[in-house]
């Protein structure tokens, strides 16, 4: 069945884990009971889908799944799931996005599922720019990396030779972009959740009013164990 032009346009490709216990955020849970990390991950993961499912947003979501599907939120049913594939954060995240443009789509963006409070709006910029021209687009973190890449074409050249979960990560990237010659649009800065201090700074952001992570913050509250 051809696909209609809307269908086409935008692709939002989630990348994850499947939450469950053992894999999941073991970064995060430290202080926490021994579930925590399987809960908080299935909290993250619902939370980014309600945001990327979003029709405001009217972009096709995927899941790059790298485990058991049975284990994913109710969100995700009827959404294509795929394996992740290959030897490297980086040559995953090219195989990935790969795999969208050369189904049709016109602009494709991934984003990790460490993201419960991504602003739709930032997503809609990403598409926006690509839309407007750019070859590619990226969101910086505060700790030197990227929370989303978008691209309109296939180019290998910004995930080669790249110092994954780095603080060049974001540095190094924007000089493969600029060695290549690639026109690269830059989004506002954000941040992931990978430590108890951005769990810490995220909790601080949903009280202020400042973040919106729903089942997030029910299992924040819920499974901690101790004040971090």
């Amino acid at each position: 069945m051809r696909k209609s032009a809307d269908q086409t346009r935008r692709l939002l490709i989630i990348t994850t884990k499947a939450p469950v216990a053992g894999r999941a955020k073991t970064r995060l849970t430290t202080d926490f009971s021994p579930d925590s990390g399987e809960k908080l991950a299935f909290a993250f993961l619902t939370d980014l889908l309600r945001t990327a499912t979003n029709p405001a947003l009217q972009a096709t979501v995927w899941i790059a799944l790298d485990g058991d599907a049975s284990a994913l939120p109710h969100e995700a049913q009827g959404l294509p799931i795929f394996p992740q594939s290959g030897n490297s954060l980086g040559e995953r995240m090219v195989n990935i996005l790969e795999q969208g443009l050369k189904s049709g789509f016109e602009a494709v963006c991934l984003v990790g599922s460490d993201l419960p409070h991504l602003p739709l709006c930032f997503v809609q910029e990403a598409f926006g720019r690509l839309e407007a021209g750019a070859e590619a687009t990226i969101g910086p973190t505060d700790d030197g990396g990227y929370y989303l890449v978008g691209l309109r074409t296939v180019r290998r050249e910004l995930f080669e030779n790249i110092p994954w979960s780095h603080p060049d990560t974001f540095a190094e990237t924007m000089k493969a972009a600029q060695t290549a010659a690639i026109q690269i649009a830059t989004l506002p800065p954000w941040y992931d959740i990978d430590t108890a201090q951005d769990l810490q700074r995220l909790n601080t952001d949903l009280q202020r009013g400042v973040a919106l992570a729903p089942e997030t913050a029910a299992t924040r509250f819920r499974y901690r164990q101790s004040e971090l």
